[in-house]
């Protein structure tokens, strides 16, 4: 109709004053009502009103005109049917109670409260609330009448007011809905999510068709659109029926022009690259089925559980077909592998998305907190298997952040892991429902005829395979031959085996990422070296490079990577020395010195490792308990610089054996380790052998600390041997040589005995006079 539903009102105003109590009831709703609610009600109330308006048609004469009554009741249900919504009202005594009450009643409640407030009939509301819930309710009277003391307005066919407002909110719903406000769509289930205002809805109410044009950006939109067809036609067809033949309606149809253009421009930064594909082609097997049924669990839960397969293409599909499509809906869409600090790792990746740094010092629930203050927000969590290996304390920090997205309605989770360790990595994430579960299965060969066509595809077209298989299939190779292939342009192939003993583990049913140090320790390889290997091995989408926390990490880009290599570059040769890592951790938590047979396995692969400070203090300690030569395992730990913790070699000053003594205090003097000189003064205060004394005078003396050699002479003294004080001093004047006056002159001042100073003054006649 070309009138607004306010002016037709006006025109029909008689004693009942519906036009005025109407402009009360609206004054009085975005005056006091709307503003506290935190969606969009107001334009949402407009573009239903308009959409009202527009639907239906110009009355022929007055028997096709509605009755002031019945545009009352149309224009307060549009303004009432969402007050329910909220936040608090006036009412400081009842507002815990008002908000208690479920949807219905609270809606209920509400409006005979503002109507009372208002003066509007009780009658009245009753057809409003009826109106209002005709969604719900499955039956509401046919005929009404709005009664005021003596005046009366008639609604003859509530059925009719009830399909257009119905029909048009759906239509309101399905193309005029922001995702971050559902609150406000009455028909949610399913939860149908497109692009707000994209769709342009053309009525003729004269010829009774309805256009609707839409451009899909993404696949997802097409299959959501298929839906809404169905959807929207069925409710067409009721609206026809209880409308068409009164009041001038006469529709006929609904024409659809859906057209689309899928191409997506990748942003690399928020698909990262992943084998067995090229960064600019892409994967070859197009998954937008799979991704639209993971993507309708999604809006249907708030969540969804991806599983499947190890190296069955969860992380493609969710990179390369997910991702894509939810940066349409809004731009805080956050994906990130878990590895060993989920919290951490998850705050790390929304400071890189969003450019924001000082995010790295605010903790993740106050970041995200600020993100849904900008629109909704997706996190798509990846590897969830590897929770099971996580510290509990790292779990824990987790479940409060999943909790708290739980507890959004503007937070979508998607939680993706490994479907043979499910009801392991399952535990963090109790409170989602099962029924969420989407599982990713093989591809079959229709997949593989589409990527490639039927005339390239010479296999096994009744077989399933996973995503990489099809590679090596369609490239008629196999991983064996690519590695082979691989070694022949290497040219130490030891050193690239031992670099990938390290990316590789049979036993353990997840990847690790390792720094270049880390890979370092492992190998003991240069760092030029490591880089080099690992640049060949990025190459060739063995190997990729992460960026997390600060670091730049290495690991296998599949796990079905793990058995070829480890088959065709024999290395379980490495299993000896995994099991070094091992030993000397179990050692050092059992504070027990390492055995021959350990020792000698260390021994072999020392030089293709690198220790710890106190992996190193563990075999140093354990040599001289076995009472062999450490030189080797010395010269070693100062080629590395990784230091060497002495706690271990100072235990032995305890020890009755003067031979293990003797080789540890020696040891500590070679190592000058600035922690060991009061054990070593302690010591000396006790120790009885004569060559293990003076041991300890130089080593201490070695360090050079002028209060350390004071402290040894107070020591000598307290325990009254003077031959070692005199032997203290001479070593001290043959290490500083020129450098030692004010030393001398510093124990001369506290000395008593007589022999010592004279030993002093001596030795101060022999250096130059200073100037």
């Amino acid at each position: 109709m070309r009138a607004k539903l306010e002016d037709v009102l006006k025109e029909k105003e008689r004693e009942l004053k519906l036009h005025q109590r109407f402009l009360n009831l609206k004054a009085f709703c975005e005056e006091t009502i709307f503003p506290r609610i935190e969606s969009p009600i107001n334009e949402h109330v407009e573009i239903l009103k308009r959409l009202i308006e527009r639907i239906v048609p110009d009355p022929k004469d007055r028997t096709e005109e509605m009755f002031s009554g019945e545009i009352f009741a149309l224009l307060c249900t549009i303004y009432l049917h969402d007050a329910n919504n909220v936040r608090d009202f006036e009412w400081t005594l009842n507002r815990d109670i008002l908000n208690s009450m479920d949807t219905i009643h609270k809606k209920v409640f509400l409006n005979y409260e503002i109507a009372r407030r208002l003066d509007i009939p009780e009658s009245a509301v009753e057809v409003i609330n009826n109106l209002s819930l005709s969604h719900i309710v499955k039956k509401i009277p046919m005929e009404w009448e709005i009664t005021d003391n003596n005046s009366k307005a008639i609604i003859r066919n509530t059925k009719v007011f009830e399909c257009i407002f119905n029909f048009c909110h759906l239509l309101v719903d399905m193309f005029y809905s922001d995702i971050r406000y559902l609150g406000l769509k009455r028909y949610s289930d399913p939860q149908l999510i497109l692009r707000p205002n994209e769709a342009v809805i053309d009525i003729d109410n004269k010829e009774g068709i309805i256009s609707i044009r839409y451009n899909t950006q993404t696949p997802y939109e097409l299959h959501v659109l298929e839906n809404a067809r169905k959807y929207i036609g069925n409710m067409f067809d009721k609206f026809k029926i209880n409308v068409n033949g009164r009041l001038g309606f006469q529709y006929k149809e609904i024409l659809w022009d859906i057209t689309g253009d899928f191409y997506h421009d990748r942003d690399i930064f928020a698909v990262p690259k992943f084998s067995p594909y090229n960064e600019s082609q892409g994967p070859p097997f197009k998954r937008w089925d799979e991704a639209s049924l993971l993507l309708d669990k999604l809006f249907d839960f708030g969540y969804v559980l991806v599983v499947g397969e190890a190296s069955i293409g969860k992380t493609t599909l969710l990179n390369s077909f997910l991702v894509p499509q939810i940066l349409t809906i809004s731009p805080n869409v956050f994906y990130c592998e878990l590895w060993s600090n989920p919290t951490s790792e998850i705050r790390d990746v929304i400071c890189k998305r969003s450019g924001i740094g000082r995010y790295k010092e605010i903790d993740i629930i106050s970041v995200c907190m600020e993100l849904l203050r900008q629109g909704t927000c997706f996190f798509i969590i990846d590897a969830c298997e590897r929770l099971i290996y996580m510290e509990p304390d790292e779990k824990e920090k987790l479940e409060r952040f999943i909790a708290f997205c739980m507890s959004q309605k503007n937070v979508y989770l998607i939680i993706s892991g490994d479907r043979e360790t499910f009801f392991k990595w399952y535990q963090t994430f109790h409170d989602i429902s099962t029924s969420a579960v989407c599982e990713v299965k093989p591809l079959d060969s229709a997949k593989a005829i589409d990527a490639y066509g039927e005339e390239k595809v010479f296999w096994d077209t009744s077989e399933y395979y996973k995503p990489i298989e099809f590679e090596l299939l369609h490239a008629n190779t196999s991983m064996e031959k690519v590695l082979f292939d691989l070694m022949e342009g290497v040219k130490d192939v030891f050193e690239f085996r031992n670099i990938l003993s390290v990316f590789v583990d049979r036993h353990e049913n997840i990847l690790k990422r390792y720094t270049a140090e880390d890979i370092a320790y492992e190998t003991a390889l240069p760092y030029n070296n490591i880089l080099g290997y690992v640049n060949l091995l990025k190459e060739k989408d063995i190997v990729k490079e992460t960026e997390s926390l600060g670091l730049t990490y290495y690991s296998l880009t599949s796990r079905y990577l793990t058995e070829p290599l480890y088959k065709v570059l024999g290395l379980e040769e490495f299993e000896e020395k995994k099991k070094v890592r091992n030993i000397l951790k179990n050692f050092l938590i059992n504070e027990t010195f390492l055995d021959n047979s350990a020792l000698d396995t260390i021994e072999r692969w020392k030089d293709h490792m690198i220790f710890t400070k106190e992996e190193m203090g563990l075999i140093l300690g354990s040599i001289i308990d076995l009472l062999k030569d450490p030189s080797h395992f010395f010269e070693k730990a100062k080629r590395d610089g990784k230091g060497i913790d002495v706690q271990p070699v100072l235990k032995f000053l305890y020890s009755d054996d003067i031979e293990k003594r003797k080789r540890a205090i020696a040891l500590l003097v070679d190592v000058q380790d600035r922690n060991m000189i009061n054990p070593l003064l302690h010591h000396l205060r006790q120790e009885n052998v004569l060559e293990i004394r003076d041991l300890v005078i130089k080593g201490i003396g070695l360090m050079g600390k002028k209060k350390a050699m004071i402290a040894i002479m107070n020591t000598l003294n307290e325990i009254g041997d003077r031959q070692l004080r005199l032997k203290a001093i001479e070593f001290f004047y043959s290490l500083f040589g020129e450098n030692i006056r004010q030393l001398l002159v510093d124990i001369r001042e506290t000395e008593k005995d007589q022999t010592i100073i004279t030993k002093i003054d001596t030795l101060l006649t022999k250096l130059p006079v200073s100037s």
